[in-house]
């Protein structure tokens, strides 16, 4: 019992030998500070937990039971705040309560997704459905844009290689002409010199039209159009079955479990109502040490220390005065 009783002092802050001075006042005001903060330590052990276990994805209990150790040293240090507190803090106080409304909202937002799961679960199914249809409509709109911009382009070059065959087919040939110069030799002049003359030897050759190549390169562009048409028809088929797989196998997130949540309570009357109740209750825990601490009886023990306060302070002020006075 007394390794107990020290654990217990340590945990709401206070003195295990000035409480050994106190009478059962202090004793009953020593178990039900215990108490409030063991209930909002289990309380928010659980929430961390469950917040691990759901949205931060942490597979190790180990480490699940890390995260609800957290949450219960964060809170135990905002109570003992309250608890250590000496006299009457209003400002405090005021803090202390929006600091609850808080704690509980987020609290109530967490069960309620645990205790409204199957609910929520649907909400988000649907709402998922409805995600899966507007993202498939986007999608088939820019397929179709991708079509149409392709299908223009390869029209437009069919028109032009029907144009490049015709001519070719009545063309298919061209003729050309080489001239090669060339210098003969005639005689020689009178001084012995020979005499050259140039002759000029005009050749009628025939060649393939060029237009043959710029034919070739059509039809390869006209192929790739419609291996690209093909291709994205087929995705265009395969697109719902390709969103509605990425869109379920996608996690829940909090916020979408949120937003699923507030749909779900506020459809019906008794899940408000459930949600209403959830949240004074938490709200009223959350506000446990507080309204202990901020009673109108104190216990002697906090007498004493706020005597051992005052006697501080005046003292302070006799060594003070002494001092001046020399």
């Amino acid at each position: 019992m007394k390794t107990l009783k020290n654990i217990g002092c340590l945990l709401i802050g206070w003195d295990k030998n000035i409480l050994k001075e106190c009478g059962e006042a202090s004793f009953r005001q020593y178990r039900k500070l215990l108490s409030a903060i063991c209930i909002m330590m289990v309380l928010w052990g659980t929430i961390g937990y469950c917040f691990a276990d759901r949205y931060i994805n942490i597979e190790s209990c180990v480490l699940k039971i890390c995260v609800a150790l957290v949450f219960m040293f964060i809170v135990l240090c905002v109570e003992r705040v309250i608890i250590l507190t000496v006299g009457k803090a209003h400002l405090m106080s005021f803090m202390r309560v929006l600091l609850a409304l808080c704690m509980a909202v987020l609290g109530s937002c967490i069960f309620d997704q645990i205790i409204f799961r199957n609910d929520i679960q649907q909400a988000i199914q649907e709402h998922r459905e409805e995600v899966i249809s507007e993202t498939i409509k986007k999608r088939l709109s820019i397929y179709d844009n991708d079509i149409q911009r392709i299908t223009h382009e390869m029209d437009t070059l069919s028109k032009a290689t029907i144009s490049l065959n015709e001519e070719l087919q009545k063309r298919p040939v061209i003729k050309g002409t080489n001239v090669s110069t060339q210098e003969q030799i005639v005689g020689v002049d009178k001084n012995g010199h020979p005499k050259k003359v140039k002759t000029q030897t005009v050749n009628t050759v025939t060649l393939a039209n060029p237009l043959a190549e710029q034919l070739k390169a059509n039809n390869d562009q006209i192929q790739i159009y419609s291996n690209q048409l093909e291709h994205l028809r087929q995705d265009k088929k395969e697109v719902a079955e390709k969103v509605r797989k990425e869109v379920s196998l996608r996690a829940p997130g909090f916020i979408e479990e949120l937003e699923a949540t507030l749909q779900v309570v506020s459809q019906s009357t008794i899940s408000l109502a459930f949600y209403i109740i959830l949240f004074c209750f938490l709200t009223f825990l959350e506000l446990f040490v507080l309204t202990i601490k901020m009673g109108e009886n104190k216990c002697d023990y906090e007498l004493i220390v706020e005597n051992q306060l005052y006697m501080k302070k005046k003292l302070m002020e006799q060594t003070t005065q002494s001092i001046l006075i020399k």
